[in-house]
């Protein structure tokens, strides 16, 4: 459990100044709908999106490993990968403060794959 508790105090670290503001302004382009955020704006050349279920399930694969303790050789175990997973629950809770969501780990390129792919699953609420 410490382990998870230092890859989340990483991932806020890595990307509360950078990627958060970044994906902050596509939140607010669209308007909050993940949908068309998944389908639409989660497609380039460094990343792609996918809608599974409308409203619920999405992917997100990363063509390359963004990790930058990765790529500069600091670390190169797969368990690193938490700290992605972490890093997209730590953006969705400062997006959607009201919302629970799950994120699972679907394959990693320390993993073997070829693109780093998380499902992101959105909660019912209680």
């Amino acid at each position: 459990m410490k382990k998870e508790v230092n890859f989340r105090e990483e991932a806020i670290e890595c990307v509360k100044d950078s990627v958060l503001p970044m994906h902050q302004q596509i939140y607010d382009k669209y308007k909050g709908d993940f949908d068309r955020i998944y389908a639409e704006a989660y497609n380039n050349k460094s990343y792609t999106g996918k809608v599974i279920v409308p409203g619920k399930v999405y992917e997100l694969s990363y063509l390359e490993c963004s990790c930058p303790k990765v790529k500069c050789g600091m670390r190169s175990c797969p368990e690193q990968c938490e700290c992605s997973r972490q890093s997209i629950l730590y953006i969705l809770s400062q997006l959607e403060p009201n919302s629970n969501f799950d994120v699972q780990i679907v394959n990693t390129i320390l993993r073997g794959s070829d693109r780093c792919t998380f499902r992101i699953t959105r909660q019912e609420r209680r």
